[in-house]
């Protein structure tokens, strides 16, 4: 999967963010669909809709597997990245219910990051 083809299968699984990803759907921006994606679940973890965050990881995890190495790293540097501020957003139970539900595919990329020297 390249990212010519990520807004489309986001679209049809997040009907919500058809919107923003207008810009990217001309310009297929790997890193910026990931922003907005993050901005995404930002709003939802505003809400507390957790279903809806947990959808959109699992989403973002099969983009993972499938992408090519430029949707690979845009989801390695903007999407988990993201994780240590999406922790800042949420309670500990939300976080702690929401640190099990990440694929186990990005949560290892995850902690790899985290335990990276020099980061």
């Amino acid at each position: 999967m390249n990212q010519y083809e990520i807004p489309a299968m986001i679209e049809d699984e997040l009907p919500a963010i058809v919107h923003e990803l207008e810009t990217t759907r001309q310009f297929g921006n790997a890193l910026h669909i990931m922003q907005v994606l993050v901005r995404f679940i930002k709003g939802m973890l505003a809400t507390h809709n957790l279903p809806v965050v947990i959808k959109c990881m699992r989403m973002v995890d099969r983009i993972y597997e499938k992408g090519d190495r430029i949707v690979k790293n845009a989801i390695e540097n903007i999407f988990i990245r993201s994780f240590s501020g999406l922790q800042k957003k949420c309670s500990k139970a939300e976080w702690k219910l929401l640190s099990t539900k990440i694929p186990i595919t990005l949560y290892s990329v995850y902690i790899q990051q985290l335990y990276k020297p020099g980061i």
